[in-house]
């Protein structure tokens, strides 16, 4: 059944023959969980409305973490040659005083640079190379869904044809088809389809901000003296940053009673962009659009065969960068738990719990990014002036932590230094094996991995290696080969007194062990997991 070869432009039929999982949408979200489910083997069906990727920017960030996803798609590299790595984010105040500044100068702990601005079509370019060269991946785009309907082993998905020159819209007599998938997901964007059909409500966390987004491609180099930030002026807030290395973003907050249909016009972004001294000369508008930001989490991430992921699932204000990464997160922690169940390794209940860990992690990064658009977003001179004299003083929060997963599919029993770890995410350096040196990912692989420090033993009795053997887990022990070349791995296990840990094909860390012959009980205590039952000490 897997690696079969999908022709996406044969005719419509009644049925076709079923899918492991249907995608509803084609965005960064669902081209990466396409990519990931078909690397896996599985049989994929994505249907997107948009005739053509979409093509217009909208998220501009992306962190290390996102950065090791794509690497695991293998366009990482591929990415990063269109991509400006961030090295710092300023709030400052109208009169340019720093506030804030969220240091991304670092190398993160998943093998990638902290913090880069990206430019989304040239992202999402290179995803759709990764889905087309699989033989088991069918795209078909320019195809509406307009219901779906769940069966007892399968979900019913029907399209519509649609017509015009980039979507959405459907003339009486265009052709339908049906889809039929395990599972069906719905990765189609904040207003979702597959959500509204599901009934599932969607909070609201109480921000709500309008702002116009101005995408430019200078013409000439452009000499801002402040590149990436906020600008937290009460007379109008916006923020300014790279869109990769060849074009450039500005946002600016509507003010209270302004007519968002005034900005329809393009030479209101010129207007607005005059202080910095960008003219029609240096630069050209590529697109200008207004955007209301909000926040909130679907109650609901699963209904019987039916998930969702991405910004279907939750929505957040672009103040933290992590809209679209919280997304490609979604996608990755979904794509291994689907892999076990339709491998019949793991039971449809291993489900469940993708949304408790997923939506914890999220609502945090909600309430992190609303709080940064609050430091910004205040149109009151007199409120803005006392929190510029609140940072001065430093009586202020420190800049809040970045969370990591709490309970799920977790190693919930480990004690001591292990449950430090457990939920984090797990290092990458770079290693030698049979005289090839890179990234451990590159070098070694990826996916369950238990990785035992330099120098410790790896001890395993037979039931706990067929645990292992079941789902394809790598078991490493660093020394000759392969080689921590740069004492990457030595200096992680020092620091956190462990001798192994058990990582997720996601890069969370499962489980650890303070002393080798512990790493046993970890892997038991996935296997406990993997079998439905309760993590056992």
């Amino acid at each position: 059944m897997h690696g079969t070869t999908i022709d996406p432009t044969a005719p419509p039929g009644d049925t076709d023959a079923p899918y492991d999982v249907v995608l509803i949408g084609y965005g960064p979200v669902g081209q990466t969980l396409a990519a990931l489910l078909g690397q896996a083997g599985h049989r994929v069906a994505v249907l997107e409305r948009w005739p053509r990727l979409y093509g217009r920017a909208r998220a501009g960030h992306v962190d290390h973490e996102i950065m090791r996803i794509f690497q695991s798609l293998g366009v990482a590299e591929r990415v990063a040659r269109d991509m400006f790595r961030a090295t710092k984010y300023e709030f400052r105040n109208a009169a340019g005083e720093t506030l804030l500044t969220f240091d991304w100068d670092a190398e993160g702990i998943s093998g990638w640079p902290s913090d880069y601005f990206m430019y989304q079509p040239s992202v999402e370019d290179e995803l759709d190379v990764a889905v087309r060269a699989l033989p088991n991946v069918s795209v078909h785009q320019g195809w509406e869904a307009t219901e779906f309907t769940q069966h007892g082993d399968h979900v019913e998905v029907t399209v519509r044809e649609s017509v015009g020159s980039r979507a959405g819209n459907s003339l009486p007599g265009a052709r339908t088809r049906t889809f039929r998938g395990r599972y069906l997901v719905g990765v189609d964007g904040a207003n979702s389809f597959v959500r509204a059909r599901l009934g599932t409500a969607r909070s609201d966390v109480g921000f709500k901000e309008t702002w116009f987004v101005c995408d430019l491609k200078p013409k000439v180099p452009l000499h801002l003296g402040f590149d990436n930030g906020q600008v937290c002026d009460p007379t109008r807030p916006h923020c300014l940053f790279q869109l990769g290395t060849r074009h450039r973003r500005f946002e600016f907050a509507l003010l209270p009673g302004e007519d968002p249909g005034r900005f329809d016009d393009p030479w209101a972004a010129w207007e607005l962009l005059e202080p910095y001294g960008i003219t029609p000369d240096r630069a050209d508008l590529v697109r200008h659009a207004v955007y209301t930001f909000e926040a909130g989490l679907a109650e609901q991430w699963r209904s019987g065969r039916t998930l969702l992921a991405g910004d279907a699932a939750h929505i957040m204000p672009p103040f933290m960068g992590q809209g679209m990464c919280s997304g490609i997160r979604d996608a990755k922690a979904l794509a291994w738990r689907l892999d076990l169940v339709l491998r019949g390794l793991a039971a449809d209940t291993l489900l469940d719990g993708y949304q408790a860990e997923r939506a914890s992690h999220v609502e945090t990064l909600i309430r992190l990014s609303v709080e940064a658009g609050r430091v910004s977003c205040t149109f009151d001179p007199e409120i803005a002036a006392a929190r510029d004299d609140a940072f001065r003083r430093g009586q202020v929060p420190p800049l809040p932590v970045f969370p990591h997963l709490h309970g799920g599919f977790l190693d919930t029993a480990a004690e001591g230094k292990a449950a430090e770890v457990v939920g984090r995410l797990a290092p990458q350096g770079r290693v030698r094996s049979a005289g090839r040196t890179g990234r451990f990912d590159d070098v070694v692989g990826h996916g369950w991995t238990l990785l035992f420090a330099p120098g410790a033993a790896c001890e395993l009795t037979a039931p706990q290696v067929a645990v292992l053997d079941r789902i394809a887990a790598r078991v490493v022990a660093l020394g000759e080969d392969p080689a921590d070349v740069d004492g990457y791995y030595a200096d992680y296990f020092a620091r956190t007194g462990l001798a192994a840990i058990l990582y997720r094909p996601d890069f969370y860390v499962f489980g650890a062990a303070e002393d080798a012959a512990a790493a046993g009980r970890a892997v038991e205590a996935l296997g406990g997991a993997l079998a439905g039952t309760a993590v056992v000490p």
